[in-house]
């Protein structure tokens, strides 16, 4: 760890939350809910915003990524715009994929979603993730799952 005066550079946070982003987006991608949940610190907790649900550690955040592979196995995320500043950032992004199996305790309908949606994190000086508040187009989710 690079310090200057018993803090992280500005640069060098720049560059472990470009890391964890990066690191965010191929565990999903790669279906590896392992991987999904090593980005966030132990205790860390991912709001909900469209369902205020609150999941809180990680393994949470690893059951939460497991129904998600589940209901949607062909699920993927592209990142489309990255904002980085200090300890945080903000990002949007696209889920894409296809109802397949139970999410949310709903039975698979078999139609493909395209969803739009921000999340905004707050990491810590290890460049772990410490919370992350996610905005997801729901209306358009239900929609396209035939439930709206």
């Amino acid at each position: 760890m690079v310090a200057a005066r018993g803090k992280i550079r500005p640069v060098d946070m720049r560059a472990r939350i470009r890391q964890a982003n990066d690191d965010t987006y191929a565990a999903w991608n790669a279906h590896d809910a392992d991987a999904v949940a090593a980005v966030f610190a132990p205790d860390a907790e991912i709001v909900d915003v469209a369902s205020g649900t609150v999941t809180r550690g990680r393994d949470a955040i690893r059951a939460t990524a497991v129904e998600r592979f589940t209901g949607f196995p062909d699920f993927s995320l592209e990142k489309v715009f990255l904002v980085i500043d200090a300890d945080a950032n903000a990002d949007r992004w696209i889920m894409r994929g296809t109802h397949r199996g139970e999410f949310m305790g709903l039975a698979p309908t078999g139609h493909a979603v395209e969803v739009q949606g921000a999340t905004f994190s707050e990491f810590g000086a290890d460049g772990l993730v410490t919370r992350d508040t996610h905005y997801i187009d729901l209306p358009s989710l239900l929609r396209q799952l035939g439930l709206a």
